[in-house]
């Protein structure tokens, strides 16, 4: 009998110990919640919205790594999609991520590009779960590995109305035909005579060509500014290179390029000389085309690059409020404090949820596109209020404490 009570007090204090949640646990697991996310189908330049169900679905396919496949060498294109994080009033921006479909013969594939690192994944696909697909037949093509190069030059009574003359009183536009991976990086020397990245361009099935040409603006001062001008049918953007102080004149002189920008290979393509005596400018922006998107300042889809690696909080007090943008309900929290909450919730220990649902029922957490969402409990004690979250997807349930947990509820009690 010594025995049998021996083993049942083990399994009860085993038991009690996983009910208290002794040891810690990570309980920040940001994740692309559906529920924010919705696709739109560009294919045949429809631009439409698409079903919820339908957004979710090829949101999972995306998610879905481990059934990845290789990239065929050949393929046709069957159809764009861009899926959207929908939060973007609430001023948390995230680059979108890319859809296309694929097909070589009679074998489907939905390639996603992530909007964190530029790289495709191809995920096999059944026809019959994809009904808003058109199986169209067409040639099949391999794809450019590199990007091509194609000069237009037009003389000084063809320009447009900024654009920038060279010193042999021409202008130049630069068509670029982008591979499906990779970006194309803009950089200049630096002092000690190294090649120092600017910023990328990377591809995109929404892009595959862009034009880029050069303006000089002056505003009425006495200065005068050179900005690249990138552009498509739907595309605009616009990075300032020179700005020139003074009445000193600037010279503008295009390189001679290649058909084919050859990968990790960097070509000069423009060259901006000044005689200033005071700030001689000499400044070279050159060209490279590397396979994989590095970690530097990316010229994004829309104009807006891929910066928001911050994590933000918002308290709101319903799912709807948060995303419909409205104010009224809703507040953010300061972002040091956003933060100090998410590194808390790297490590806790899990407990029963205690106290009073707050009057601001939720807490939700948002980073590049992944978010979490929290209810929060009040449990009022002598000197001090506790607070609980609790994860509303895994129900599993952390103590806030100390000064995290006294800054968030000053925000909850405002």
């Amino acid at each position: 009998m010594r025995i049998i009570k021996r083993q049942i007090l083990s399994i009860s204090l085993v038991s009690s110990l996983f009910l208290t949640g002794c040891g810690s646990e990570q309980l920040l697991q940001l994740e692309r919640n559906p529920n924010y996310w919705e696709a739109i189908n560009f294919s045949d330049e429809l631009f439409e919205p698409v079903p919820k169900k339908q957004s979710a679905y090829l949101l999972k396919i995306c998610e879905n790594t481990k059934k990845a496949a290789s990239l065929p060498k050949q393929y046709r294109t069957l159809g764009e999609y861009g899926l959207y994080f929908n939060l973007e009033q609430v001023g948390t921006y995230t680059p979108p991520i890319e859809l296309q479909y694929i097909a070589t013969g009679d074998t489907y594939y939905l390639t996603c590009r992530s909007p964190k690192t530029n790289q495709l994944t191809a995920h096999p696909i059944q026809l019959k779960n994809h009904p808003w697909l058109k199986p169209t037949s067409g040639q099949e093509r391999s794809p450019i590995k590199e990007p091509v190069l194609t000069v237009r030059t037009y003389n000084k009574a063809e320009k447009r109305k900024a654009e920038a003359v060279d010193v042999s009183q021409h202008v130049q536009r630069l068509s670029i035909e982008f591979p499906v991976t990779g970006q194309l990086v803009f950089s200049e020397k630096d002092e000690d005579g190294q090649q120092q990245s600017l910023f990328g361009l990377p591809a995109s099935f929404f892009q595959p060509k862009l034009e880029l040409s050069f303006e000089k603006t002056t505003d009425g001062l006495p200065s005068t500014t050179y900005a690249l001008m990138i552009k498509s049918d739907q595309y605009f953007n616009q990075e300032d290179i020179v700005k020139s102080i003074g009445e000193h004149s600037v010279d503008l002189t295009y390189h001679r390029l290649p058909d084919v920008l050859r990968a990790n290979k960097t070509i000069p393509y423009v060259t901006f000389r000044s005689k200033d005596a005071e700030k001689p400018l000499n400044k070279t922006i050159s060209l490279r085309y590397e396979t994989k998107v590095k970690d530097i300042r990316v010229r994004g889809f829309n104009g807006i690059g891929n910066d928001n690696k911050e994590i933000h909080g918002f308290l709101h007090s319903n799912d709807a409020a948060l995303k419909e943008g409205n104010f009224r309900q809703l507040s953010l929290l300061p972002d040091k404090l956003a933060k100090r909450i998410s590194n808390d919730l790297k490590e806790v220990t899990l407990e029963k949820v205690q106290g009073k649902r707050a009057d601001i029922r939720y807490m939700t957490l948002i980073q590049n596109g992944k978010s979490q969402s929290f209810e929060l409990y009040l449990k009022a004690r002598a000197k001090k209020t506790d607070i609980y979250v609790k994860d509303t997807k895994t129900k599993k349930t952390a103590k806030l404490s100390g000064e995290v947990a006294a800054n968030l509820l000053t925000e909850v009690e405002e």
